[in-house]
């Protein structure tokens, strides 16, 4: 176990610092005309790098929004604001510590399950970081599909995208079967033979079972694809919004299309560090090999980290209050329909003469 471990994080050494190795590189040899266009955009459109980093609230408040609808129904009835700051904390580690974005859902993921809201449910809440973040993949697929639909009547060129995001389609088809449909995964002799050698089988299954319990609750579901579908549609109008102050001639479908193939490039876990040099490198393949396509990934890139720094303060003025003492879990909400967690058995003490 330790030697594979190694052995992923060696690849993600590699693979990663190549890729930043590679973005480095081209960012050397163009430089002179990248930081052009940078200044450029500053100096005769800050207006629109400016709406370009407010549009990212949208990000937020819609992404936050669909993680508390996931908590509800397993009685997580965490509030918006607490819900917040573990979202901007998140973030903040996403973009600035090594794991990248999975770091960033562990440590949301440990803030959750030790928030007082959680107990007796830690499995669940935890499962909803994950099915947030699934969701969140399910609709950039389906914003890019419906960006290939689109832009196949303006322009040929883009029909080999059409493959690429059919392809995407089915692989989160099968993910869906496999979450919600336990009699077929149970079929499955690779699954069950994996299954049986996780560690931790017994919590494994819990959060399983809480991405189960979801076939039965469709309207959450359905609302929460809405809002990934929103959210992926706001990246595209800030990015629309930073090529527009660059020069970048495109239409906003096509920035619908092709960030859409850059940020789910973007989210494959191979940079040590956030997803740098793998987010500059699509940006630089998709949006053309130009140095406003570099030039485009440094702002986007910006933002990002711009909107980290409020999960920073939070985590530094707030870190006494998120965590909480771990609890021991006693509930069992593998294969039931009701998740109120039944009230404590009181024994009755005879009373001393």
């Amino acid at each position: 176990m330790k030697n594979k471990k190694l052995i992923l994080i060696l690849a993600k050494i590699i693979i990663g610092g190549g890729l930043i190795a590679y973005v480095v590189l081209k960012l050397l040899k163009k430089w002179p005309d990248v930081s052009g266009s940078i200044v450029n955009a500053f100096t005769h459109h800050p207006e629109y790098l400016v709406l370009g980093l407010c549009v990212f609230v949208g990000v937020y408040v819609l992404g936050n929004t669909r993680w508390v609808l996931l908590l509800w129904p397993h009685g997580v009835h965490l509030s918006y604001w607490p819900a917040s700051k573990l979202w901007f904390i998140g973030h903040f580690f996403a973009q600035y510590m090594p794991g990248g974005i999975a770091g960033g859902d562990l440590i949301k993921s440990y803030y959750v399950a030790t928030h007082r809201k959680a107990i007796g449910r830690r499995a669940e809440a935890v499962s909803t970081v994950f099915l947030d973040r699934f969701l969140g993949i399910a609709g950039l697929i389906g914003v890019l599909l419906i960006a290939v639909v689109i832009n196949l009547r303006q322009s040929a060129e883009y029909r080999s995208y059409w493959l690429y995001a059919t392809i995407l389609l089915a692989a989160v088809i099968l993910i869906i079967l496999l979450l919600f449909n336990k009699p077929l995964v149970k079929k499955i002799p690779l699954v069950m033979r994996l299954y049986m050698r996780l560690p931790y089988r017994d919590r494994v299954k819990r959060v399983y079972d809480a991405f189960h319990y979801y076939r039965k609750r469709p309207v959450e579901i359905a609302i929460a694809l809405g809002l990934s579908l929103l959210v992926h549609t706001t990246t595209a109008c800030e990015a629309y919004l930073f090529g527009s102050a660059l020069g970048l001639d495109y239409t906003f479908p096509q920035y619908m299309l092709l960030l859409s193939l850059t940020n789910f490039v973007a989210s494959i876990p191979v940079s040590p560090v956030g997803n740098f040099g793998t987010l500059e490198a699509a940006c630089h393949t998709f949006f053309g090999r130009v140095p406003e396509a570099l030039a485009l990934a440094i702002l986007i890139r910006l933002a990002y980290l711009a909107w980290g720094i409020p999960g920073l303060l939070l985590y530094v003025t707030h870190r006494k209050e998120l965590p909480h003492e771990p609890v021991e879990e006693t509930v069992e909400v593998i294969e039931h329909d009701e998740l109120t967690p039944s009230p404590p058995q009181i024994k009755e003490v005879p009373a001393n003469d």
